[in-house]
């Protein structure tokens, strides 16, 4: 584990010029998730299901101290301003996890967080201060990840807003980073606002990633479905189940919680319904790859081999054109020590993305390790020039300092 630090929050609450669009398509069909959600396949759960109601409420210390620290600054901007500075002073010790989701109500207790219990409580409290945010699902760069065969993949999620503009002495004096104007504006930029983005993890700021504004809801039945995830990796499975029915109660448009429905059927053996679980995930999203990677071992497994043939070969081929599919497998090369091999998956994935800062930069680790100076350089100097803000200025200074070594 790992504690999240200041200059990795300081670095993931920026300014970025990202659009963003409604969270679901309008020819989406009404689901109604009750004729799959069989309960009796189940043990009641031993535990007392987080209610929708507290999942975001904030607590009453936190909002003591925004009332002294925020609330007593006029400009919006300046709310904004000392906002960030209590988020950065808050989290500084709490230990940042990807394998627990709490509620609000929790945090102080456990100290630790994650990118959505952190943008719910800088989502609840901005609200408190009167700062626009909303939540923000991002398409973060997917991890190939599996349990007992199983694919089981979580969303990202952050969150943004829209604020006034800071004078440019403000700016400089508390370190507001504005090169990119949002570009949802092109033509029309409104000389008085700015678009904020805030987020846990510093490298998904920097990316050029799909994302949407989504609503409570849809973050609701993501922290269900992440609970669900925690208890089908422990293998209890009651709760899982009914973390992943709260999810589909909630927002019976997820993907990700019916693709969890499917895997716990598949789990006690129930092929039909995982089945019509996993297709009900792929027509509500067909980029929903975990849902297809079951789905074509569920087909295997009850005889259907034509259909497990078509649906493989369709996962095959969008994990051959996905370059964080290649990157992933570099990864796990670079942690095996076969940096010749992390060397040509990392390549490949640059033929699929060339802008993407992370490949070059890994690729610079690489040739670091093989001794090839020129290389390391060469590489640097792509991780800066497709990078943005405070990444670009970091990678301006890693080849400023290898130029004095060389």
């Amino acid at each position: 584990m790992r504690k999240s630090s200041v200059s990795a929050v300081v670095t993931a609450i920026s300014v970025l010029g990202l659009s963003a669009c409604s969270s679901l398509n309008p020819s989406t069909p009404a689901i109604d998730p009750a004729p799959l959600l069989q309960d009796h396949y189940f043990p009641a759960a031993n535990f007392e299901l987080e209610s929708p109601e507290t999942l975001f409420e904030l607590p009453d210390a936190m909002k003591r101290q925004l009332e002294l620290q925020v609330l007593p600054e006029e400009a919006e901007y300046a709310r904004y301003a000392a906002l960030r500075e209590w988020a950065l002073r808050h989290f500084e010790e709490y230990e940042y996890t990807s394998l627990e989701t709490v509620s609000l109500s929790q945090l102080n207790n456990t100290r630790k967080i994650n990118c959505l219990s952190f943008s719910a409580l800088f989502v609840a409290a901005a609200r408190y201060v009167d700062i626009q945010a909303e939540y923000q699902l991002v398409s973060a760069p997917p991890y190939w990840d599996s349990n007992n065969g199983i694919w089981i993949n979580n969303q990202h999620i952050n969150l943004t807003g829209e604020i006034q503009l800071p004078p440019p002495q403000f700016r400089v004096e508390h370190g507001f980073d504005l090169q990119t104007i949002p570009l949802r504006y092109a033509g029309r930029i409104p000389r008085n606002l700015f678009q904020y983005t805030a987020d846990l993890n510093p490298a998904i700021v920097s990316m050029r990633v799909k994302h949407e504004i989504v609503s409570e809801q849809e973050v609701t039945s993501l922290f269900y479905s992440n609970k669900a995830i925690e208890s089908l990796v422990q293998d209890k499975l009651g709760n899982a189940y009914a973390y992943t029915r709260a999810a589909l109660m909630a927002f019976p448009q997820s993907a990700l919680a019916w693709n969890n429905l499917g895997v716990l059927y598949g789990r006690i053996e129930q092929a039909d319904l995982a089945i019509a679980a996993y297709e009900t995930a792929i027509s509500l999203d067909d980029d929903a790859q975990s849902a297809k990677s079951n789905l074509a071992r569920m087909y295997r497994n009850t005889g259907e081999e034509e259909l497990a043939l078509a649906m493989e070969q369709e996962v095959a081929s969008y994990q051959d054109r996905n370059p964080y599919y290649h990157a992933s497998l570099a990864e796990q090369a670079m942690a095996s020590g076969d940096l010749d091999q992390a060397l040509s998956l990392y390549q490949e994935a640059l033929e699929r993305k060339h802008n993407e800062q992370h490949f070059y930069h890994q690729l610079a680790i690489i040739f670091q390790a093989l001794g090839d100076d020129e290389e390391v350089m060469a590489n640097l100097r792509e991780a800066r020039r497709y990078a943005r803000g405070e990444d670009r200025a970091r990678f301006a200074g890693k080849l400023r300092a290898l130029e004095e070594l060389l």
